[in-house]
């Protein structure tokens, strides 16, 4: 089985138990969702720190060229704070159950987003998959 895509069933596997954990959290003490963001930030760049640290690789954050830099840096500020801030603020007021797989269908935003600006194929076999999450979601509405 491909790398990729066991590493992809791991990281839907981790990303399905953390709503839950996010929406007991945004409740209580009626938690701004902004706040939740912030808070939720600061393990993950603890963490990150960390693991660069201890794998020794602070020299190479030295070495990445300021372009790829900037675009790393303005994925996370799109998705790790306006992204997030969105779907905190949906999950605080909405049913998780619905949330969640309505907020997945970012991967046809993205499809859209790679082959119109990015000059990937569009298949047959994707406007199957944009077919199948779109009518998930119809069907939770």
């Amino acid at each position: 089985m491909d790398k990729s895509f066991l590493f992809a069933v791991l990281a839907a596997v981790i990303w399905g138990f953390a709503p839950a954990l996010e929406k007991v959290g945004l409740k209580g003490a009626g938690m701004d969702p902004f706040l939740g963001v912030f808070i939720r930030t600061i393990p993950i760049a603890f963490f990150a720190m960390l693991g660069v640290l201890v794998m020794g690789r602070m020299g190479e954050v030295a070495s990445v060229d300021l372009k790829s830099a900037l675009f790393v840096a303005a994925g996370g500020l799109v998705a790790g704070l306006l992204g997030q801030l969105a779907f905190y603020s949906a999950l605080k007021w909405g049913e998780a159950s619905v949330v969640v797989p309505v907020a997945a269908t970012y991967p046809l935003v993205a499809l859209l987003v790679s082959v119109l600006f990015l000059g990937e194929a569009f298949t047959m076999q994707k406007l199957a998959g944009i077919a199948l999450v779109v009518g998930g979601v119809v069907l939770l509405k």
